[in-house]
C-alpha cells in the first residue's frame, strides 16, 4: 500500500496516536508471527496424455487401404471402425473358415455311415471311435478359424479396424492414404487414440531446483490458452532420472480434465510453492505501506498506543512479507485505515 493521501481524523500527542470510536469499530489486525519460509518456483511444461490411457491402433493384415475414417482430433467411441483394409490374407482367412465347414461336414457324414454299418453289424465299434474323433478334430479346426476370422474382423475379403476405446485421436500417420498398399510393421501406427478424461502436466525441473520439489507439493497450473484460469493440482509423481542433455528432471502433476479444455501438447507454466525450511516473522502483504522508498507498518499495542514502524522485508510471496528487521513476533499490525493512521502520524 502506497502513501498517498493526508486524513485529519486522529489526535497525534508524542507520535503515538488514540484511535477515534469509528475507527475502534473498524480494527481488523493481524498478528506478526514465526513461520517456515514459503517461495515459489516456476516451472514450465506441457500437457501430456496418460501413458496407459493411450493406444496405438494398426491393421493386424496386409493390404490395400481402401477407406481411412478418423481425423486428427476426432473423439470416436469404442469399436468406431477407423479404417477399411482389402486383403487376400483375410481372403485366405475366409477360404480357411469355408474349408473346415466343409470338412466337419464330410466328418459328420462319415460318422453317420459308420453309426448305420456299426448297427448292421457291417463296422467295428473302433470305426465309429474313430469317425467320431474325426468330428471332434473338425469342429475344432472351424471354431479356430471362426475365433481367428473374429479378432481380425474380417468379411468379404475386407478387414476393419476399429477404436478398443473411447477416446480422441492424437496422432494420425500422415504417410497414409485411401488406395494405398499397406504392409504390417513397414508403416506404422495408424492412429493413436488416447482418453483424455484425465491428462498430466509434464513439467521440467532444472538440477539446482531439485531439492525444491517433494511428492504432494500443492501447484497452481496455468496455460497459454486459458490466462485467466487456474488449475489447481499437487506433484504426483517425480522422476528418478535426470536428462543428460538438459540437466533437467521430469515431475508430473494429474489433473481432471473437465470440459476437455486441456489439449495435448498445450504449454503450461506451474507454480510450486515450496519450503525454505528457515523460520522468519510474517504479517500479510496488505499490511505494509510503501513510502519514500521504504516500508512501514501500523503496530497497534491498545486503542491509545498506534504507532508506525518501518520494517525491512525479505520477500513477500503468495500475499505473505517475510520480515527480517523493525517487527517481533506476536506484535499486532493494522490490515484496515492504516494509511489514514499512517498519515495522521507522519503529516
Amino acid at each position: 500500500m502506497s502513501c498517498t493521501k493526508k486524513t485529519e481524523s486522529a489526535k497525534v500527542e508524542n507520535a503515538n496516536l488514540e484511535l477515534s470510536e469509528h475507527t475502534k469499530s473498524e480494527l481488523s489486525l493481524a498478528p506478526a508471527v514465526s513461520e517456515n519460509v514459503q517461495n515459489t518456483l516456476v516451472l514450465t511444461g506441457k500437457v501430456m496424455p496418460f501413458e496407459d490411457r493411450q493406444v496405438k491402433v494398426s491393421p493386424l493384415v496386409d493390404g490395400i487401404i481402401e477407406k481411412l475414417s478418423a481425423n486428427l482430433g476426432d473423439y470416436v467411441q469404442k469399436g468406431k471402425v477407423l479404417a477399411v483394409v482389402h486383403s487376400t490374407d483375410v481372403a485366405d482367412l475366409e477360404n480357411q473358415t469355408i474349408g473346415s465347414k466343409s470338412d466337419l461336414l464330410s466328418a459328420q457324414k462319415n460318422l453317420q455311415v459308420q453309426q448305420d454299418l456299426f448297427k448292421a453289424g457291417l463296422a467295428s465299434e473302433k470305426d465309429v471311435t474313430l469317425a467320431q474323433n474325426d468330428v471332434t478334430k473338425e469342429k475344432g479346426a472351424l471354431n479356430r478359424a471362426n475365433e481367428v476370422s473374429k479378432i481380425y474382423g474380417v468379411k468379404d475379403s475386407f478387414y476393419t479396424l476399429k477404436s478398443p476405446i473411447s477416446g480422441f485421436v492424437v496422432e494420425k500417420n500422415s504417410s497414409i492414404s485411401d488406395k494405398m498398399a499397406y504392409h504390417e510393421g513397414e508403416t506404422g501406427a495408424f492412429f493413436t487414440i488416447a482418453d483424455l478424461s484425465d491428462v498430466q502436466i509434464v513439467a521440467n525441473v532444472y538440477e539446482s531446483d531439485i531439492a525444491k520439489v517433494k511428492l504432494g507439493y500443492p501447484v497452481k497450473v496455468t496455460l497459454i490458452a486459458y490466462p485467466d484460469k487456474v488449475f489447481m493440482g499437487k506433484i504426483d509423481k517425480i522422476s528418478n532420472v535426470l536428462d543428460p542433455q538438459t540437466r533437467t528432471m521430469n515431475v508430473r502433476i494429474n489433473l481432471k480434465n473437465q470440459a476437455n479444455l486441456l489439449k495435448p501438447e498445450m504449454f503450461a507454466q506451474i507454480k510450486v510453492d515450496f519450503d525454505q525450511n528457515k523460520k522468519m516473522v510474517s504479517i500479510p502483504a496488505e499490511a505494509v505501506i510503501f513510502d519514500k522508498n521504504k516500508n512501514y507498518v501500523v503496530v497497534y499495542k491498545n486503542p491509545k498506543d498506534v504507532t508506525t514502524r518501518e520494517i525491512q522485508i525479505a520477500q513477500t510471496t503468495n500475499g505473505k512479507s517475510y520480515i527480517f528487521k523493525g517487527l517481533n513476533e506476536g506484535e499486532q499490525v493494522m490490515l484496515q485505515n492504516q494509511l489514514m493512521i499512517y498519515n495522521a502520524l507522519n503529516n
